[in-house]
């Protein structure tokens, strides 16, 4: 299983951010949004090599698939649903959707691009990645992670949107409406915002 922080390093140093002391959401701007149409959800089915959970786990994660769904077919995300028993080689969607639960308490760096100017050859030019600056990284126990990506065969980089939000199985509140909570906040947040009306 890969970490979180493994995860947001992936979608790479061109992303924008939206970040808060309890969510964390990062894009990767150099995709074209606009382009995708449909899309599914990672279930135990469709990834069998996954590790085993347990029952508790295994009803939250399909309880979170279903307010995934829910949130991706409304606006502003507003894609059409591929049931995961209907994905085929020939039904594939464009994106696929995921998460997980963090069972241990975790801290890592990710590497942002700085822009800035630098001397050349040429004179002075602008690059939007002059530099690398380290951001710091954490999630505790509980922390709920929401990858959406292409399909394994077009991923070169990994996922090109992830949300995290800190500590939605604190044992203390109500879990399911942190959790619905913590999904609609990560995709209010999508790049590319549409109209499910149609026009």
């Amino acid at each position: 299983m890969l970490t979180a922080a493994s995860i947001l390093l992936a979608l790479g140093c061109n992303d924008d951010d939206v970040q808060t002391s309890q969510l964390l959401v990062r894009s990767d701007d150099t995709v074209d949004f606009s382009q995708f149409r449909r899309f599914s959800v990672v279930t135990e089915e469709l990834l069998p090599e996954a590790p085993e959970m347990g029952e508790d786990e295994a009803l939250f994660v399909r309880m979170v698939n279903d307010m995934i769904v829910d949130a991706m077919k409304r606006e502003p995300v507003c894609m059409d649903f591929i049931p995961p028993d209907e994905v085929t080689e020939e039904n594939l969607p464009d994106l696929f959707a995921a998460n997980g639960v963090a069972r241990n308490t975790e801290e890592g760096v990710v590497w942002e691009c700085v822009g800035g100017w630098w001397w050349g050859y040429y004179g002075f030019y602008w690059d939007s990645c002059a530099w690398l600056e380290p951001v710091f990284v954490s999630y505790e126990i509980g922390s709920l992670l929401i990858p959406v990506g292409p399909p394994a065969a077009d991923v070169s980089g990994g996922p090109i949107f992830a949300g995290l939000a800190q500590s939605v199985l604190d044992g203390a509140s109500d879990t399911e409406s942190k959790a619905r909570a913590a999904v609609d906040a990560i995709f209010a947040q999508w790049p590319v915002r549409r109209s499910c009306s149609g026009d």
